[in-house]
């Protein structure tokens, strides 16, 4: 029995104010028969107004649509009557820590998921920008994402960092490993200095790149420190909520990991892969 500890609710009929309770349950229906105990549903920060001028760019102001009270007030509706634990998806930008950090203090969140999806008003996951993985070398942007990420493990505002090779999302061509697994190194080490969690995120898998997040050899550094790690499908709708747990466990398993972590409501949990 495992947790899914990213699940959105956003591609179906609600907004961020009301989700109709047959929509969330149908995510848990599916969940069951995978297993799935519990969930973690987030939302991502920048759909509410107060995280307006925190994201760069357009792409994100334009989402920035609904009250962030309306959510939390609707949570705290459902909160204790179904398996799940409340948490945000929260992008890091260096230059709005501060921000962020406010923005974050407004509700009393379950965990915070922390994520890197933008190098200045680059998308790194946008569809509209992803022709920058052409004009760009591909040594700056990894560079630049892991010197993100490990600023953002060090920042204190998160439970867990998400799909931890983002960059490969469209499978454009990556850096030599000589390059990489020193920056897996500095992320790693960053992550266990400061307790925060790996999450092994199998969207990649429904991605153009078709692997799961992170890279085995990323992985390898984790079991090494005995770091905590997750399970996410990073479902936006029901079908894919536990979808591809089984390759995530055996990869984990094969790459020495032996548990994985759930921030649930009620604390922190362990389960046992073996």
């Amino acid at each position: 029995m495992w947790f899914d500890q990213h699940v959105h609710m956003e591609h179906g009929p609600y907004t961020p104010l009301e989700y109709p309770h047959e929509w969330l349950e149908q995510f848990l229906e599916v969940g069951h028969s995978r297993q799935i105990t519990g969930l973690g549903i987030v939302e991502h920060g920048y759909r509410f107004t107060e995280s307006r001028g925190l994201l760069p760019g357009e792409w994100s102001l334009r989402r920035c649509l609904y009250p962030l009270r309306g959510y939390t007030e609707f949570l705290d509706q459902i909160r204790g009557r179904y398996p799940i634990a409340v948490g945000l998806e929260m992008d890091y930008v260096p230059a709005q820590e501060v921000g962020i950090r406010d923005y974050l203090k407004r509700y009393s969140w379950d965990f915070v998921l922390g994520s890197i999806h933008f190098i200045d008003e680059f998308g790194l996951d946008v569809s509209e920008t992803k022709d920058e993985y052409n004009r760009r070398d591909p040594e700056e942007i990894w560079s630049t994402y892991y010197r993100y990420s490990i600023q953002a493990a060090e920042s204190g505002l998160f439970n867990v960092l998400t799909h931890p090779d983002l960059p490969k999302i469209y499978g454009s061509p990556k850096p030599p490993d000589s390059m990489l697994v020193p920056w897996y190194h500095r992320f790693i080490e960053a992550l266990a200095d400061n307790h925060v969690a790996l999450e092994i995120n199998t969207a990649g898998l429904r991605r153009p790149v078709r692997e799961i997040y992170p890279h085995p050899r990323l992985l390898q550094e984790a079991a090494r420190v005995h770091l905590p790690v997750t399970l996410a499908s990073d479902a936006h709708e029901p079908e894919n909520v536990g979808r591809f747990f089984d390759q995530a466990r055996k990869l984990a398993m094969e790459c020495g990991i032996d548990k994985v972590t759930a921030f649930g409501a009620n604390g922190v949990v362990t389960m046992w892969l073996r």
